[in-house]
């Protein structure tokens, strides 16, 4: 089967860094980088790359999320809109209520707001993102994203801005700094 994406996938020019993080296989991974530096765009891209990867179960579920509904929305929702083919999409597959977009594939890709934690939980996720990690609620990946990560041994990107200060900071440093050691963050 032939996959034709959207203009949306226009080529990007992967610096080192860039192309390292696109080819990691890790199952975690925390991306700490500036503004504009292309981490956001990576982190779409993967999560919709996933969207057609058969797995041993029919819905295989994906996420992206950020602090808040209102900025996952605005934020996440149109771009990835854009990158999901429209031949990817199930007959009424995509939500605007529910943000979420429904593939034939059976994988569904859920954008969500951890202004309210709940909204990740329930179900088993086979991997995701969370954007603005300095600014996330602290133990909301420990006691929430992670374990809904778990029954399906899912993957998570965890991208944002190194900040000194906001909700989960010093959460989030402490999670990039035990993957330069090695640990399992």
């Amino acid at each position: 089967m032939t996959i034709e994406l959207t203009e949306a996938w226009k080529p990007l020019r992967f610096h080192p860094q860039q192309s390292k993080c696109w080819r990691s296989r890790a199952r975690f991974r925390a991306v700490a980088a500036g503004r504009r530096s292309g981490k956001t765009e990576l982190s779409r891209r993967r999560v919709v790359r996933w969207l057609p990867v058969q797995k041993d179960w029919p819905d295989p579920l994906y996420f992206y999320a950020l602090p808040t509904r209102d900025q996952a929305k605005r934020v996440a929702w149109p771009a990835l809109k854009l990158l999901v083919p429209p031949h990817w999409v199930a007959k009424n597959g995509i939500s605007e209520s529910e943000l979420s977009i429904e593939t034939f594939f059976g994988s569904k890709l859920w954008v969500l707001g951890l202004d309210k934690p709940a909204r990740a939980e329930g179900v088993g996720w086979d991997g995701g993102v969370v954007d603005e990690s300095c600014d996330q609620r602290p133990g909301t990946f420990d006691k929430t994203i992670r374990p809904a990560l778990s029954d399906r041994s899912g993957w998570c990107d965890r991208i944002g801005v190194p900040k000194r200060t906001g909700p989960g900071a010093q959460e989030f440093k402490a999670f990039w700094e035990r993957g330069l050691t090695g640990e399992d963050p």
